[in-house]
């Protein structure tokens, strides 16, 4: 049985850590779809542009072996029409997304959707 996985992130310049998140995600479904950050989003919270731009950035998770499949995330902050259009069975978050968190417990509440979410701890 199918269960797709969704995880967000950044991802400029992937690195090992990047990589170990995704495998671990990927482990918990059969499916892991990638949603990239927007470059105003990086702007905004970490407070300044990425190295490589969005669609670089996609591009460069695309080719990972354990990703199915990527697609940049919603235009607007703290919106999360992505999770519509992927229908995960599961949100994967890294150790430090707990601003995401909570916008996301805040979108489930608005919304009416609900989908499980786990963390991924840092190794």
């Amino acid at each position: 049985m199918r269960k797709r996985v969704l995880v967000f992130g950044t991802f400029d310049g992937v690195h090992s850590g990047h990589e170990f998140f995704l495998r671990s995600a990927k482990g918990r479904g059969t499916e892991l779809v990638v949603g990239v950050a927007r470059d105003a989003h990086v702007a905004t919270f970490k407070g300044r542009k990425p190295l490589h731009s969005e669609q670089k950035r996609l591009e460069q998770v695309q080719k990972l072996s354990m990703v199915d499949s990527a697609l940049l995330c919603d235009p607007e902050i703290s919106t999360f029409n992505i999770i519509e259009e992927v229908v995960p069975d599961l949100l994967v978050l890294g150790h430090d997304q707990q601003a995401l968190e909570q916008a996301l417990i805040t979108w489930m509440e608005n919304s009416g959707h609900y989908v499980p979410m786990i963390r991924v701890k840092k190794v």
